[in-house]
């Protein structure tokens, strides 16, 4: 009996010093997992936009190219494919997108330009999407502990599709 009063408390310290090792176990399959599935739908989704550019609407409104045409279709398809993370996060800024080429800010990109290896006359033009998502200034799960117990995440997750498309119709 005596044996047994004195081993009562050894559970609950064992417990106390294994839990933080699990938790920071648990915490970082978590924190990357949601990382990991953000770049995938960032991928997914500009590859989703440059194929919306290749298949733009046939009707076109008046007064509109079809090169503008494309980079609209492209624009909505990826903005509606990062939907649920534009809900968690706040790292792709507005919903606009944005034309500049070389920017590495927060959002979504589409530009366009002559494809290289393709005479400029043969009607051929490549549509350019780019999309940042700043983890660094709103990560999708809060830093443990702040800057002391962080884990290293990217700062800046970047996904990039290019599509050829023809400006010839027939």
């Amino acid at each position: 009996m005596q044996v047994r009063k004195r081993e009562q408390g050894a559970a609950s310290i064992e417990f106390a010093i294994v839990f933080p090792f699990f938790f920071l176990i648990f915490y970082a399959v978590v924190t990357y997992g949601l990382i990991f599935a953000a770049q995938q739908t960032l991928t997914l989704a500009a590859a989703e936009a440059a194929r919306a550019a290749v298949r733009y609407p046939a009707q076109l409104p008046a007064n509109t190219s079809q090169l503008a045409a494309r980079k609209s279709a492209a624009c909505a398809m990826a903005n509606g494919a990062v939907d649920w993370l534009r809900k968690i996060g706040a790292g792709l800024g507005g919903t606009a997108c944005s034309d500049s080429a070389t920017s590495d800010a927060a959002g979504i990109y589409v530009s366009s330009g002559d494809c290289t290896g393709i005479a400029a006359s043969s009607g051929f033009s490549c549509v350019n999407v780019r999309i940042n998502y700043s983890y660094a200034s709103a990560p999708l799960i809060p830093r443990l502990l702040g800057p002391l117990l962080s884990l290293p995440t990217p700062d800046v997750l970047r996904a990039r599709a290019v599509a050829q498309v023809s400006l010839v119709d027939g």
